[in-house]
């Protein structure tokens, strides 16, 4: 693993990237591993840099509700670092892929190379805008619309989540879900195959939309 090659350490000098290595633990994981359980203390950073993860809550009827998908070379729940509190859900594995677990109290002190805590501050914006998105989306637009926004926006996410965790994101119910989804498949902007959803043209959804 070049540490060298990973944007949160690009700028770094040598003797930095080898002391960070000190304090690092780089996992091989399978499908499905853990990287943390929800209210567990966040003494590391987590990076993600090969494979995706999910960070997801199971609600009290045991469903998994996915509240966001990353890709590599992403930074996973560093906020909750920041801010020393519990993580705030589970995060596990999707696929095959490496994590790097990085000792936060150790990492801290380079916090203050500024090449370090602007990737830290991008990542953390990246995640807001997301989220304000999200917000924003559920306050000013009609549940069709919102819908046929996130596929645009997210169109791996749309084909990968389970419906009942778009629902979840979205603040609808999963049959409104179902109901909206016929609605643009006979658009023809999704489709179903095997009983699985996939995006069928996405720039058609600008012919019927506006946002």
């Amino acid at each position: 693993m070049n540490f060298k090659d990973i944007f949160l350490f690009k700028n770094l000098e040598d003797k930095d990237i080898n002391e960070i290595k000190k304090f690092s633990i780089v996992k091989k994981l399978k499908k499905n591993d853990i990287v943390f359980y929800e209210k567990e203390e966040p003494n590391y950073l987590h990076l993600l840099v090969e494979g995706t993860a999910k960070v997801y809550k199971v609600d009290n009827r045991g469903n998994e509700l996915i509240i966001h998908k990353f890709y590599p070379p992403s930074l996973i729940a560093e906020l909750a670092s920041f801010e020393k509190i519990p993580y705030p859900a589970n995060c596990a594995m999707e696929s095959d892929g490496i994590v790097i677990k990085i000792e936060f109290e150790k990492f801290k002190k380079f916090l203050k190379k500024g090449d370090v805590c602007l990737s830290v501050m991008s990542s953390l914006l990246k995640k807001m805008k997301y989220l304000d998105g999200i917000i924003q989306d559920n306050l000013i637009l009609d549940t069709t619309t919102k819908i046929a926004k996130f596929i645009y926006d997210n169109p791996e996410a749309f084909e990968d989540l389970k419906q009942h965790s778009i629902a979840a994101i979205l603040n609808i119910k999963p049959e409104t879900l179902s109901r909206k989804l016929k609605i643009l498949k006979d658009l023809g902007i999704i489709e179903k195959k095997d009983n699985k959803f996939t995006v069928k043209n996405r720039e058609k959804i600008k012919e019927h939309f506006n946002w």
